[in-house]
């Protein structure tokens, strides 16, 4: 299941997946809300069903998430940073605590610029700056404007995606 109201027009609720996650293939949600008590009452409401699992939608999330018993992420930021973003997960299984707060406190302003644009516009321009040759979003979705370009940049310049 996929729990985002903006992107689906519905929402799961937690008591309605909890429900849900009764049906032998029904095998799990990612909430990508944002709302931290939503996906904690995702994970209290199921965490008895060993067959369900909970995913992170949101990036700024994934360390807090897995701290409080998701099984790991879905990250959008994955597309442009997958390394810093297996990181946190691959850190924190290994006991890493410290390590993997880290890789989640560096990926997040780049989870943050994402909000300059409409998704996925900043991801794929991301990705160009990067020298992938990902083309543009159709419309009605709008290209960043220059402004916005050069913050991108130096996000990813900062996480040394990008030349400075």
């Amino acid at each position: 299941m996929y729990n985002n109201k903006p992107k689906t027009n519905i929402t799961i609720e937690p008591a309605t997946a909890a429900r849900l996650a009764e049906i032998p293939n029904i095998v799990g949600v990612k909430d990508s809300t944002g709302d931290f008590t939503n996906l904690l009452e995702y994970i209290r409401l199921t965490k008895d069903n060993p067959d369900f699992h909970v995913l992170v939608g949101r990036d700024t999330l994934i360390y807090a998430g897995l701290c409080c018993g998701a099984v790991g992420s879905i990250a959008s930021c994955a597309n442009v940073a997958p390394r810093l973003v297996a990181d946190i997960y691959d850190k924190y299984m290994a006991g890493d605590r410290e390590g993997a707060l880290e890789a989640q406190f560096k990926l997040n302003p780049l989870r943050l610029a994402t909000s300059m644009g409409t998704f996925p516009e900043v991801i794929k321009e991301g990705l160009m700056q990067m020298g992938f040759p990902v083309g543009r979003c159709l419309a009605p979705i709008k290209e960043l404007n220059a402004d916005q370009k050069v913050k991108l940049h130096q996000v990813l310049a900062q996480l040394g995606l990008v030349a400075d």
